[in-house]
């Protein structure tokens, strides 16, 4: 079984020069723990990834040291995320990204997911993203595959 047999096709993408405010928004609408971002001819330019947005959003132990408003004034902390939110996705995003390629076999995707601590792999081919694969996508795949397994 291939990683074409189990990814998404249905890949949420944004383009560099997009807002993180439409990040945000994408993700809570979608319920997604990160976005592609990809080029103008869908080739893929890096992924915003939930961390990398709470990395962002929440300051470090030494930023709430050096600013005791955060704490004291909560207006502040929304000020701080008001200015985020207009940041480009590419300002923030990983560039280096972590992908496979749809023929290759799905348990040696998982097992990259597994390594690299990682939720999905976006699927490339010729440079362009055609899927996103998850354990979840694996794991119900193995499942669909082996169903004698299944039964008690």
């Amino acid at each position: 079984m291939n990683v074409l047999e189990l990814m998404n096709p249905n890949v949420v993408t944004v383009g560099p020069k997009t807002p993180l405010r439409e990040v945000l928004q994408l993700m809570l609408r979608y319920h997604l723990n990160n976005v592609v971002v990809v080029d103008g001819e869908e080739r893929l330019a890096g992924i915003i990834t939930y961390s990398d947005l709470s990395r962002k959003l929440l300051p470090t132990q030494k930023e709430l040291m050096e600013h005791e408003e955060y704490v004291t004034d909560p207006q502040t902390m929304e000020d701080r995320f008001r200015d985020f939110t207009n940041v480009p996705v590419e300002e923030i995003m990983t560039r280096k990204v972590i992908t496979v390629s749809p023929d290759v076999e799905a348990l040696q995707a998982g097992a990259t997911i597994t390594a690299r601590r990682i939720k999905q792999l976006p699927v490339v081919l010729d440079h362009k993203v055609v899927g996103i694969i998850s354990h979840q996508d694996i794991g119900w795949g193995l499942m669909m595959q082996y169903p004698e397994c299944m039964k008690g």
